[in-house]
């Protein structure tokens, strides 16, 4: 194995201690509470260090945030690969593994209730729908493969805001609102939508 090789491997072992670290102080103490200082400490590094690989607290924020968007899409992606059955039974997988990643207390607070402050919501939109509007969209398009992409994109849009909405009730936990009978609802809403087959 090569020393560029080696040392690729170790910097990504580093960042992701790096985000794991800072992924908790944010998730524990929220984006105002958590310092600089405190997340270096968490990592194990100097603040001179840790600024080195991030500018600041907002920076090392949106790694994270963007991060946990990563893994959430990747999730979701296996838990349609590994499903089977109808068209509809992989989609539902997917926004079932969605719904129960979302559950995750560091998700819910860092990208789902504090992301959109902090970040701003047009940046906070970007990431989100940037990573997860084209798996949806690539979902909604195996569900129905005649749909037009004039009928694509609004779809898309729409299933995205439900899901969100959905993710931000449970971690808020709204009573009356659970997976099952939630991910039950979008599924009946859905067939009028998807192609038969």
């Amino acid at each position: 194995m090569s020393e560029t090789t080696d040392a690729h491997r170790a910097a990504s072992s580093d960042e992701e201690a790096i985000l794991a670290a800072a992924r908790h102080v944010f998730t524990e103490r929220g984006f105002e509470a958590a310092t600089f200082a405190e997340l270096a400490a968490a990592a194990g590094m100097s603040q001179a260090a840790l600024a080195k690989r991030h500018a600041d607290k907002l920076a090392l924020f949106t790694a994270v945030l963007v991060s946990l968007e990563q893994a959430l899409d990747s999730h979701c992606r296996a838990a349609s690969s590994a499903a089977f059955g109808r068209p509809m039974d992989i989609f539902m997988a997917g926004c079932r593994a969605a719904a129960e990643f979302a559950g995750r207390r560091d998700f819910a607070r860092i990208v789902m209730i504090e992301g959109p402050a902090v970040l701003g919501e047009e940046a906070w939109l970007q990431i989100d729908h940037g990573l997860g509007l084209p798996t949806l969209a690539n979902g909604l398009r195996y569900l129905n493969p005649s749909v037009t992409e004039a009928a694509l994109k609004p779809m898309s849009l729409m299933i995205m805001g439900a899901m969100n909405e959905l993710i931000l009730a449970l971690a808020r936990g709204d009573e009356g609102v659970e997976i099952d009978s939630s991910l039950a609802v979008l599924e009946s809403l859905l067939r009028t939508w998807a192609e038969p087959r």
